[in-house]
């Protein structure tokens, strides 16, 4: 799977009703077991927006806290934002040609994933 097939992919619940869709995926460096220098990226999850106009121009990565006007904008902008960490990914299903979505499907509905507000202080810890 390539992250270009996740970007923009529709997102669906368990009874496949649309959530929105994937406007980004977090991803976290770890250290490769055995190995002294080596590291690894991991998908840890991803951000679904709930609107397909809305696009949270990366202000979904930490919470911008100025100057006042863009950090009400951003926060604005991901107030419904939910995150999907990967392990509520049930499976992917690739476009069927370029230029067309994928359809991400959870094992969890919209409801039960957390808002990407609600995250972002774990996140800069």
């Amino acid at each position: 799977m390539r992250l270009a097939d996740l970007i923009g992919a529709r997102v669906v619940d368990p009874a496949g009703r649309e959530v929105g869709h994937v406007s980004d995926v977090r991803l976290v460096e770890e250290r490769v077991p055995g190995e002294d220098a080596a590291t690894r990226l991991r998908v840890d999850g991803l951000v679904v927006a709930v609107r397909r106009r809305s696009r949270l121009l990366a202000y979904d990565h930490r919470p911008v806290r100025a100057p006042l006007l863009l950090a009400f904008l951003a926060r604005r902008a991901a107030a419904r934002a939910r995150w999907a960490p990967w392990h509520t990914v049930a499976g992917h299903l690739p476009p069927a040609a370029v230029g067309e979505r994928g359809t991400v499907r959870l094992a969890r509905t919209a409801a039960d994933l957390p808002l990407l507000g609600d995250v972002h202080e774990q996140w800069t810890r």
